[in-house]
């Protein structure tokens, strides 16, 4: 089955494959050459990497990447629930500081290192920060400013995951 999505005016070709008895995530990554770490961050749809059902839909990323729900946050109270000078206040679940431009919160199927590329953007950014709204398919980009994180919203864009 292929669809098509329609993001910034650029047309990708976004693959599926139907869950046959006895297949495994580790097994359809293998047969499409995609990692397997890829494969469950672009399937929101899978809870449980280990249960994947008979019939069960799941998105194949490719060269373009796959669509992702991306928001963003700062360190402050709003987004954290820390204020300046608390323990923690500005350091990732990681334990590395955050850095606009480069600090992502990952849904926990992507290990921390893990490269995001923002095809729209050309940006790269590296899963350092987790978030107890961040689940596969979702991404969480770090900013400084709040303003400027209110202003960006919620956006459906491509992003490649590189797990090596």
């Amino acid at each position: 089955m292929v669809g098509f999505l329609l993001l910034s005016g650029t047309v990708y070709a976004e693959q599926h494959y139907t869950v046959q008895p006895g297949d495994s995530l580790f097994g359809i990554a293998q047969n499409y050459q995609v990692d397997v770490d890829a494969l469950i961050a672009a399937n929101s749809s899978i809870k449980n990497p280990n249960s994947i059902q008979s019939g069960q839909t799941v998105k194949i990323p490719d060269e373009n990447g796959s669509p992702f729900t991306i928001t963003a946050y700062t360190a402050g109270y709003e987004s954290t629930g820390k204020r300046p000078g608390d323990p923690g206040y500005g350091v990732t679940a990681s334990g590395e500081a955050v850095e606009e431009g480069r600090t992502v919160a990952c849904p926990p199927s992507l290990p921390f290192g893990t490269k995001i590329h923002i095809i729209e953007w050309g940006k790269t950014y590296v899963c350092q920060d987790r978030g107890s709204a961040i689940t596969n398919g979702d991404l969480d980009i770090y900013m400084e400013d709040l303003d400027d994180a209110k202003r960006f919203g919620v956006q459906q864009l491509q992003a490649k995951v590189w797990t090596y």
